[in-house]
């Protein structure tokens, strides 16, 4: 099956089948399999063409170490991780594993064959064959020791693999990877005490796996697999794992989807016999065999991509009612049932068929298309048998007796045709005889015709005139055009053609590629039989295990479908057998081009014209595109083993095998990693030289034993219990959540960035009028939600609007307070609106109705711990999500809701800080440094401390600092001053220039910023407040590309309002495309295409600069005291940071360059109380990364794109790390108590600290006028000063909000509310709490020419909620985002606040 034609084919028919990860929240998954093949493939060779490609084997399993760890980070299974590497595969797939062997070799050694015929310098080093990555291969054995080594290292040091069941089935154990997981689920589900609701998560890219995960039947399934993009990249994909985009498949929605596609047969009275959607599922998995699979060649003429998968349900709808019950009953095959379908799906061959011949005569004859003569012929026309007919009537007629007495009858033969019979019939009506039908001594009916009698014998004027007239008659017959076909005639033969056309063209098939014709009824019975044979043993291979080692399909072609019915009585009664050993396998799928991979005592086999074998191995074969359009997709045209054969050459060798080489030869066992604290020992390094001694393993391992079967069967169905639809837990999407419908239809979604030109379900609500009114949408304020049908997640709905009105609930009044929208508003409101719908219908291909009212969030970020202990929800604005929704697609409640975000009352001191566990110092003395708990006092903890005398030198921001300080940015239009170009000419330059060349659009820029993108190069450009800025470096290509080519600059600068420009705009017609292309090759070489681009709010040092860092660390590290173990006493629990909190009490911490920052996760690729600095920001949909260059080097380190050394450097969570730069978690501790009275001289009643003094604590304030409406800048329009703009806060511009009568309402474009954006806002601007208004998207002040209406002035019970967009009120007495009232002054003097509202808050007035 091809697997990005299936999966995007599947996509674009169910649209809302996959997220992207990182723009939602993972679901919680008991059990993660990893399909390892895969991952060895990507990690070892990455699909790279380029034959002077290297990479080190200890690189290799570095990055395999990494992948897994990367994965299991992002899932963080519960109870099982099954990490599953391909064994010896049964005979029926070694044919595709052969061809593909073959196929890679050659096409290996074709690409290096070209690269030195190029003139290309090849490296020393031998290639990576990666034909060695199958089992038995030395290569393959190494693997498995490198990974029990890192499961070892993982398990001993990693608390998140330390509960969990690890379980390795490597190459030496039989059995397909993907087939060895669902072997284990098979057989956890025979158990009488399976969970039904049990969520597996199996990665791996094979499209085999979405029909695997169907047949578990298990809902809770999700595929996990990296992001697939269609047509051409626009950008190399990132070296870095992190940055890596994953998609999860839910296999819930695609069964959902299945039941709207077949929802007809659940209609009353169109099935004989209950319809079962699970049953519907299996036959679906048989048709899906039909387009080809990893064992079977598709069947003639169904191709994916050309609508093969459509057509088969089309066909199967039909067909279903008439067969009397389902095709696949439970992995057996109802072959009466199937020939149904057979029948059916024949159809078509012949629509292949007649396109194949759409221009000849006879199929247009047989499709009723023949052509019309221009004018219907003069006189009458017959057939020969008519003419006959006619000639008897006429001889009767006129030799007519004398005497009516004589006269006898003329009687027709009864088997005349039915047309001969109208046609006698209507010649004697023209010539005036009587006639009648007779019947004869059978009951047969024939035509009797009778002279008329003459019994006047006076009207001889009346017999000439009859006379006469039957001579006209008569004439006209005989002049009659004898035709030799009549239509039905015609329309017959015409069939016949066909018929004989459509027989040639299927014995041209079977003779081109099989060798013989369908007159061969033995091959024929041989082959389809054959054929029918696959269809079972896959079916067994899929729901009950291998029904044969030995059995596979010997042909390379499928018979057409209209022949298979002749295999439906094959012998289903399949050997076990037993499978090859590994190099039987290795000889039978492996070139002589991959003979290095191979033991040396069997090489001479694949090469030596003596070997009794050498057929196997043909240097060259040939290739059939075989229908298909892509290279790859090619029948690979190479003999099969014969497997007698092969064995019996292969056992004159082995007596020649090394002890080694006869280990690798046999079969092992899946092994079980548990956790023991009890168990401590050294595990040898697996690589020595490269990888450490593990000196602490409490790594057990044993054989893992597959849930007994004894007395069981396989449960195929879905299980009782089972929690679907709207009922799912948590994370598991459901289109159930809200009403709707399904129906197919042409609607253009837009998957993999294009349109689709397939079919698709469109989802249409029902009724979403009755869901939208403002009404309801009041009743939502500050209520928790569920948006993002049909990927909920929880949300805290702080204001909802209309068209015309926001609304929002001030507290404590309980009284929705509207707020009228400006024209503008209402333009914006209009255009998001639209936005909405328009997204849901072209993405998700479901019609959601008119958006009539939105609901405005905060999306639930995570759980914090609040300073008693007690874990709490978070609800904020995070970055880059949606934070607007349509009414309608609100889910109030869920039936099961997330576990991992349960609120919790603090533990006791004692149950949260355990004796002899873990945490980091968040007192002023020695942040960040590592405490051991020894004991408790009072509700209060005592321990140990790894102290370091001083504070540690801040050399990651001294040198942030110098590289701005000696690499300025300047600022687009000062450039374009000092170099004298035009503006435009400079933005057009800095960015993709186009010039049509020879009718192609060529660019011609710089592509050093990305507008449209929001991308910058990094080193080169960003984006500043007054519009783009570029360094020195990027100015230097400036002046470079004027030197060069000045001509080509003043040409642009001629013009620079031009859209299209043309060569000759810049060059003479005789030199203007050679200069053209001078320019292309001086793009080239100055690698223009290759800049690193980032986000625009990425931040990231260059290479040599973290290079200075790692020396700067290196020093540090050689001259820092040792460490002192202090004794503390009495530390309050916020003053200590448990690892297992890290994601509740860190992610809100900020960061600049050059910050240095203690890794405080006890899980996660980074060893623990590993210090580093930060060297690079990205913000991801739903994170912060940090590249970070650590102190030390460790296992998992990477080197950042190659700016750092190896295994010096990560990206993490900000989460997942402490800033100890900029310490913003700092506690009172008795350590700190004396020193920080000692620095605490100022009184706080000087200006800029606290709450002002005087009655009402607004002594220092004064009523103030309303300004003027603003020109174009809010800034100042509240309290008229501006002078609080402290590092990254939000505070008002003083610490309080100016007292003032101009309304505050929410603004869509997300300016700042007047003020400063100090952190609690200080006069002097310093980074304390979370005071003042809120800065979101949202937030607004807005200047009308009539701002009083509707509004509530001088309201005193007017206050803000805790809602994000509400303004700040009239007295500022609301509860800040302050925690307490704790002064620090690490940045600018400020209080940091500790409550979790956002109201404008006096500092130290919490």
């Amino acid at each position: 099956m091809g697997v990005p034609k299936f999966f995007r084919w599947l996509s674009e028919r169910y649209p809302a089948i996959s997220m992207l990860i990182a723009e939602n929240r993972i679901p919680e998954f008991d059990n993660l399999y990893l399909d390892m093949n895969g991952i060895i493939h990507n990690c070892t060779h990455k699909d790279s063409d380029s034959p002077t490609f290297r990479m080190t084997e200890d690189k290799m399993f570095i990055a395999i170490f990494n992948y897994i760890e990367h994965l299991y980070g992002k899932i963080k299974p519960k109870k099982l991780f099954f990490m599953a590497v391909d064994g010896v595969a049964p005979r029926a797939k070694m044919n595709q594993q052969r061809a593909r062997r073959f196929r890679t070799a050659l096409d290996a050694e074709t690409a290096k064959e070209k690269a030195i015929a190029q003139g290309i310098e090849m490296p020393k080093e031998e290639a990576f064959d990666s034909n060695c990555i199958t089992p038995g291969t030395e290569f393959m054995a190494k693997l498995t020791e490198q990974l029990k080594y890192f499961i070892n290292k993982k398990i001993s040091e990693d608390k998140d693999w330390q509960g969990v069941e690890i379980v390795l089935s490597g190459h030496e154990v039989p059995g397909e990877g993907e087939h060895k997981i669902m072997e284990y689920i098979r057989h956890a589900k025979a158990q009488p005490l399976y969970d039904p609701n049990v969520r597996h998560c199996l990665y791996g890219l094979d499209a085999d796996l979405i029909m695997l995960g169907l047949l578990s039947h298990d809902p809770h399934f999700s595929l996990l697999r990296e992001e697939v993009t269609f047509g051409r990249q626009v950008q190399k994909k990132s070296k870095e794992l992190e940055h890596q985009n994953f998609y999860l498949l839910h296999l819930c929605m695609v069964r959902e989807y299945l039941e709207l596609e077949f929802q007809e047969l659940e209609q009353e009275g169109v099935l004989s016999f209950p319809f079962d959607m699970e049953k519907v599922i299996d036959d679906f998995i048989l048709m899906a065999f039909f387009v080809g699979n990893d064992f079977l060649p598709n069947l003639p003429n169904l191709h994916i991509n050309e609508g093969a998968l459509a057509f088969m349900f089309k066909i199967y709808k039909e067909s279903l009612p008439k067969m009397g019950g389902y095709i696949n009953e439970q992995g057996v095959i109802k072959m009466d049932r199937l020939g149904i379908l057979l029948d059916a799906l024949s159809d078509v061959e012949f629509r292949f068929f007649e396109h194949e011949y759409s221009d000849a005569q006879w199929i247009r004859a047989k499709k009723g298309e023949v052509t019309e003569p221009q004018s219907k012929p003069k006189g009458l026309t017959i057939t020969p048998a008519q003419k006959e007919l006619f000639k008897q009537v006429k001889k009767y007629v006129l030799n007519r007796p004398e005497k009516a007495a004589e006269t006898k009858p003329l009687d027709f033969a009864s088997s005349l045709p039915a047309r001969d019979r109208k046609f006698v019939e209507q010649l004697a009506d023209d010539l005036r005889l009587p006639w009648t039908t007779v019947a004869d001594e059978h009951g047969d009916r024939f035509i009797h015709v009778q002279l008329p009698g003459n019994d006047n014998e006076d009207s001889d004027d009346e017999d000439e005139e009859a006379s006469v007239a039957v001579q006209r008659i008569i004439r006209r017959y005989d002049n009659a055009k004898v035709q030799e076909l009549s239509a039905e005639e015609a329309q017959q033969a015409a069939e016949k053609k066909y018929e004989e056309k459509f027989q040639e063209w299927k014995n041209n098939y079977y003779v081109g590629k099989f060798g013989w014709g369908l007159d061969s009824h033995e091959e024929m019975k041989e082959l389809t039989e054959n054929y029918v044979q696959g269809l079972q043993w896959v079916l067994y291979y899929y729901y009950r295990g291998i029904a044969s080692w030995p059995w596979f399909f010997k042909y390379h072609y499928a018979p057409m479908i209209s022949d298979v019915k002749k295999g439906l009585n094959a012998d289903t009664n399949f050997r076990l057998g037993k499978p090859f050993r590994p190099y039987e396998q290795l000889m039978g799928v492996l070139p002589d081009r991959s003979k290095k991979t191979v033991p040396a005592a069997y090489r001479d086999l694949m090469t030596s014209p003596d070997s009794p074998i050498i057929d196997f191995y043909p240097r060259d074969f040939e290739l059939d595109m075989n229908g298909k359009k892509m290279e790859w997709e090619a029948v690979v045209k190479i003999p099969f083993i014969e497997e007698r054969r092969l064995l019996d050459a292969l056992a004159t060798r082995e007596h020649l095998l090394t002890p080694e080489e006869k280990a690798r030869n046999g079969f092992g066992a899946s092994l079980k990693f548990t956790y023991s604290p009890e168990v401590q020992f050294i595990y040898p390094s697996s690589l020595p030289g490269v990888f450490p001694d593990i000196p602490n393993c409490h790594c057990i391992e044993n054989i893992f034993d597959l849930p007994t079967m004894d007395g069981l069967e396989p449960y195929i169905g879905l299980m009782d219990g089972v929690q679907m639809g709207a009922a799912a837990l948590a994370g598991f999407p459901s289109l159930q959540t809200l009403p709707h419908v399904g129906q197919l239809g042409h609607h253009g979604v837009t998957v993999f960035q294009q349109e689709s030109r397939n079919e698709s379900m469109v989802i249409t609500l029902l009724d979403p009028g009755s869901r939208s009114s403002v009404e309801l949408a009041k009743q939502k304020l500050g209520q928790r939600v569920h948006v993002g049908y049909p990927f909920l997640q929880e949300a805290l709905v702080i204001r909802v609007s209309d068209e015309l009105f926001d609304y929002i609930l001030p507290e404590p009044t309980g009284h929705v307070v509207s707020i009228p929208h400006t024209p503008a508003q209402i333009d914006q409101w209009k255009r998001k609106a639209e936005r909405i719908e328009s997204s849901y219908s072209k993405r998700l291909g479901t019609i959601i109705g008119p958006v009539e009212s939105m609901v405005h969030v905060q999306l639930l970020k995570g759980l914090i711990k609040t300073d008693e202990g007690a874990t709490v929800k978070e609800f904020a604005d995070i970055p880059g999500q949606e934070t607007d929704y349509a009414l309608q697609l609100v889910v109030d409640d869920v039936i099961n809701p997330d576990q991992r975000f349960i609120e919790r009352e603090a533990l006791p001191i004692e149950e949260e800080f355990p004796e002899n566990s873990r945490a980091f110092m968040l007192g002023e003395y020695n942040y960040g440094r590592p405490v051991q708990i020894t004991g408790h006092d009072h509700g209060k903890v005592n321990g140990m401390i790894a102290a370091v005398k001083g504070r540690e030198p801040e050399f990651g921001r001294d040198r942030a600092r110098d590289a701005e300080r000696l690499c300025p940015y300047m600022p687009s239009y000062a450039i374009a001053r000092s170099l004298r170009l035009n503006p435009l000419v400079l933005a057009k330059i800095t960015s993709s220039f186009s010039v049509d060349v020879e009718g192609q659009r060529v660019n011609l820029g710089l592509n050093l910023k990305f507008e449209a993108r929001k991308q910058k190069v990094l080193g080169y450009s960003r984006r500043g407040d007054s519009g783009w800025e570029f360094s020195p470096k990027a100015v230097e290509l400036l002046q470079q590309y004027m030197i060069k080519f000045p001509e080509f600059i003043a040409g642009i600068q001629r013009n620079p309002q031009n859209d299209r420009y043309t060569p000759t705009d810049f060059y003479p017609e005789e030199t203007a495309l050679l200069k053209m292309k001078e320019i292309r090759d001086w793009l080239k070489s100055i690698e223009a295409k290759n800049f690193e681009r980032v986000p625009l709010d990425a931040e990231q040092l260059d290479s040599d600069l973290v290079k200075l860092i790692e020396q700067d660390a290196d020093q540090l590290l050689q001259s820092m005291p040792p460490m002192e173990v202090k004794a503390v006493r009495g530390l309050p629990r916020s003053a200590l940071l448990r690892p297992s909190d890290v994601e509740q009490r860190l992610g809100n911490q900020t960061f600049k360059l050059g910050d240095r920052v203690v890794y405080a996760q006890d899980s996660g690729k980074v060893p623990i109380a590993t210090r580093g600095t930060v060297v690079g920001l990205t913000r991801t949909p739903r994170a912060l990364l940090l590249d970070v260059v650590f102190d030390v080097s460790f296992m998992s380190g990477t080197t950042l794109g190659d700016r750092c050394s190896p295994f010096r450097g990560q990206t993490v969570l900000a989460s997942s790390v402490l800033n100890v730069s900029y310490r913003q978690l700092t506690v009172n501790t008795r350590a700190s108590s004396s020193a920080q009275k000692q620095s605490q001289q100022t009184p706080l009643t000087v200006a800029g600290y606290g709450a002002p003094l005087g009655p009402g604590g607004q002594g220092q304030l004064r009523e103030a006028p309303a300004p003027p409406p603003l020109g174009n800048s809010y800034r100042g329009a509240v309290s008229g000063m501006g002078n609080g703009r402290g590092r990254g806060g939000r505070g008002a511009s003083n610490g309080v909000g100016a007292q003032t009568t101009l309304p505050f309402r929410p603004q869509p474009n997300g300016a700042s509310p007047a003020g400063g954006r100090g952190r609690g806002g200080m006069n002097g601007g310093g980074r304390g709490g979370r005071g003042g208004p809120a800065r979101t998207r949202g937030g607004y002040v807005a200047v009308d020419n009539n701002p009083e209406a509707g509004v509530l002035n001088h309201n005193p019970n007017f206050r803000p909620k805790n809602y994000s967009q509400v303004p700040p009120p009239q007295s500022i007495s609301g509860r800040g985002r302050g925690r307490g009232n704790n002064m620090r002054g690490d940045r600018g003097t400020g209080f940091r606040g500790r409550g979790r509202g956002r109201g404008a808050a006096v500092a130290g007035e919490n």
